[in-house]
């Protein structure tokens, strides 16, 4: 009886179009950013309250190679995880600086090489740095995301 259902299987497979479908062709390109909340400023305490889980504090006066801050004109910078996802936040004063000097600096966070050693992101304890993928300008926070947006999305959308 087995080979029977299995026969019947390869025949409707044999039988079916031959058309391949692409998957990717008709869907618009994955975006690495997206900005709400423009009018609020968030604390620490209101992502924890949201869900993420706080794990690290970072300092805001680290420089890359030439001297310059990594993460200008931010006020605090947190590395957590939501929805098992690496997550950093970096706080800024309001939303015009996290919208312009915070975006740029995560700019340079996200197009970064993997295995760079400047640019933002955390080097964990094995000497491996954390590359972040997109981000999310909210009120006055910038979310560095580990992978694509609707997870970073998801977290900035339980703070409204």
């Amino acid at each position: 009886m087995k080979i029977f259902h299995i026969t019947i299987i390869f025949l409707i497979l044999a039988c079916s179009s031959g058309e391949e479908v692409n998957p990717v062709e008709n869907t618009a390109p994955l975006s690495k950013s997206h900005v709400n909340n423009f009018d609020k400023n968030f604390s620490v305490n209101d992502f924890v309250d949201a869900g993420w889980k706080k794990s690290k504090e970072f300092v805001t006066d680290a420089k890359n190679k030439n001297g310059d801050l990594i993460t200008p004109e931010a006020k605090e910078i947190w590395y957590g995880f939501f929805k098992r996802k690496d997550i950093e936040i970096r706080f800024y004063e309001n939303h015009l600086i996290s919208s312009t000097v915070g975006k740029e600096s995560a700019e340079k966070a996200i197009s970064r090489a993997q295995n760079a050693n400047t640019g933002g992101g955390i080097i964990t304890s094995t000497n491996n740095r954390v590359s972040y993928q997109s981000y999310v300008v909210s009120g006055n926070t910038v979310i560095l995301c580990q992978d694509f947006l609707p997870d970073c999305i998801l977290l900035s959308e339980k703070l409204e």
